[in-house]
């Protein structure tokens, strides 16, 4: 079964900056690849960035549009954001965040965030216009099942993933071992 209902009564916003623990968090970014280390340190404020914890989906508003989306995880540590991003997570219930990033990085998603964005120069969109929005979604049971299928998905791409690395530095030091051989060493 599905639903329609007001993203805004599936969702919270998380507003309020870290404080002064700030220093002790690793500074997250969301790329078009998801959860990413930040390219530079806090500004001016780091007080003020906000916290992403295991659950919680964060974007940057100016940037949804080529899908700068980030998700973080169970098996990630809980980190800060630019006091810029949108923060937020599911409501225990109704959305199952892990489900929702992966909605809202789908075709679907997408054309959603498309028809909500706003700019006379550079399209952004802030959180009060997805709360706005009125979407059918999934009953929460499937949402959960489908993101317990996703994590699995995720731990199986993992592996493969650090299979690969090995293999590609092994690749990559091909050349000086072939040196190597070379000189009888």
């Amino acid at each position: 079964m599905s639903k329609k209902i007001i993203l805004g009564d599936g969702l919270t916003e998380i507003k309020g900056g870290i404080g002064p623990d700030w220093a002790n968090f690793p500074v997250y970014g969301a790329t078009v690849d998801g959860l990413a280390p930040a390219k530079e340190p806090p500004g001016k404020n780091p007080q003020k960035y906000k916290p992403v914890m295991p659950g919680t989906i964060f974007y940057n508003p100016m940037r949804i549009l080529i899908g700068s989306v980030a998700f973080v995880a169970e098996n990630d540590a809980p980190g800060i954001t630019s006091p810029d991003y949108v923060v937020f997570r599911g409501n225990e219930g109704c959305i199952d965040s892990l489900w929702f990033y992966y909605w809202l990085r789908s075709p679907i998603g997408h054309e959603c965030v498309l028809s909500l964005a706003r700019g006379a120069v550079r399209e952004r969109m802030l959180f009060n216009r997805l709360a706005e929005a009125e979407v059918r979604l999934p009953d929460f049971d499937v949402q959960q099942e489908f993101a317990n299928r996703l994590r699995i998905a995720q731990s199986e791409i993992n592996s493969i993933k650090a299979a690969i690395a090995l293999q590609l530095r092994d690749i990559k030091s091909l050349p000086h071992r072939i040196v190597a051989a070379s000189f009888g060493a």
